[in-house]
């Protein structure tokens, strides 16, 4: 009898142990689109502008880490491309504001840029500009987190051939911007999480008609209650910015600003205080 309790314990404790190992696979195979498409139905997803930046230097690492801890939905990074093709993260074209060097980052190798430390304003920090490579990498066995690559200066074709090398390419959301650069990418891969600027109206209705990808970001003149609607009729998930006034509202504990952007629904909220926003949602029960 008491071999038989034990052998059912063990087949227990095997079953539970079987169903966590399924589940955390069935996350890491799970699309973004499928993610952020589950998760829209009942939560607003929030989005750490240029990463977990207030802590540690805007896309690095640690800032990236630091967005993870924090259980941010998706970070947002800045992708450029050096002299040797190296897909490295940084946001302005020259790397003088954010680190010790000065130039285009374009004119510089990978490994020249590891010369230069990562400033925060003007202090120096002992960290280094990261590839996206590194990132990937990284952010493959945390399922939860999502990046959101801003593609400052890419090839559409070889950022594509990275990714599916890495087999990251539906794992991400980029922001395409413009409408050339949205369907560049899509042409390199049609099932792409691309996600272009909405500067008006009839743009909404234009991707819903040429991209699967359903996520759309919406500027300030265009996040309206009609536009919103219009997107949740075609299933379109809207994306927003609140990086300016509501994001000081939001500092200053005054939630109002905040609050029309949220009554509006938009799937994701894209802010440089997510773990502040995390805490509101939450509080709402509006984030897990």
């Amino acid at each position: 009898m008491q071999n038989l309790l034990t052998e059912r314990y063990l087949l227990g404790i095997g079953i539970v142990l079987l169903a966590s190992l399924c589940l955390n696979s069935c996350k890491q195979n799970e699309s973004t689109i499928e993610k952020i498409e589950s998760r829209s139905k009942s939560e607003v997803l929030v989005c750490a502008h240029r990463s977990f930046h207030k802590n540690a230097p805007e896309n690095s690492m640690q800032s990236i880490l630091d967005a993870i801890d924090a259980k941010v939905d998706i970070v947002e990074i800045d992708v450029r491309t050096t002299i040797d093709d190296s897909l490295v993260l940084m946001h302005d074209k020259t790397i003088d504001r954010t680190t010790t060097g000065k130039g285009k980052l374009k004119d510089f190798t990978y490994q020249e840029l590891q010369a230069f430390q990562l400033k925060m304003g003007d202090s120096v920090t002992t960290h280094k500009i990261p590839t996206l490579y590194q990132v990937m990498i990284k952010l493959k066995d945390k399922p939860n987190t999502i990046a959101n690559l801003d593609l400052k200066g890419v090839q559409p074709e070889h950022l594509i051939k990275k990714l599916k090398e890495w087999g990251v390419v539906h794992q991400v959301i980029s922001y395409t911007g413009s409408q050339k650069k949205t369907m560049a990418i899509l042409k390199e891969d049609s099932l792409y999480a691309a996600m272009p600027l909405i500067k008006k109206d009839e743009d909404i209705l234009f991707y819903k008609e040429h991209m699967s990808s359903p996520f759309i970001h919406f500027t300030d003149s265009t996040f309206t209650e009609k536009n919103v609607r219009l997107a949740v009729k075609n299933r379109q998930l809207g994306f927003v910015n609140i990086l300016w006034n509501q994001d000081k509202d939001l500092v200053k504990g005054d939630f109002s600003s905040v609050d029309k952007v949220i009554a509006l629904r938009p799937a994701i909220i894209q802010t440089d205080h997510p773990k502040l926003l995390v805490d509101y949602l939450r509080s709402k029960g509006l984030h897990r």
